[in-house]
C-alpha cells in the first residue's frame, strides 16, 4: 500500500476544485464547500488504511467525472 504525500492531496484538492468550475446544474459553492469540508473531516485520520481510502474514493470521484455530477 502506497503512501500518499502531502503535495499529491493538495494536487487532488486543486484537480477536484477545478472539475467543479465546469458544474452545470449544481450549486459550485456548495460543491467548493462540500470537498473543503470532507478534505478536513479526513485530515483527522489517523489510521493509514482509512486515509488510503479516502483518497482512493476521492481519486474515482475526480475520473468518474464528479460521480456523474458533469
Amino acid at each position: 500500500m502506497g503512501s500518499w504525500s502531502r503535495s499529491a492531496v493538495l494536487e487532488l484538492y486543486r484537480a477536484l476544485l477545478r472539475a467543479g468550475r465546469h458544474l452545470q446544474y449544481t450549486d459550485r459553492n456548495y460543491y467548493r464547500r462540500a470537498v473543503a469540508r470532507e478534505f478536513r473531516r479526513c485530515q483527522a485520520l489517523t489510521v493509514p488504511e482509512d486515509k488510503e481510502e479516502a483518497l482512493k474514493r476521492g481519486q474515482f470521484f475526480l475520473s468518474s467525472r464528479l460521480g456523474g455530477l458533469m
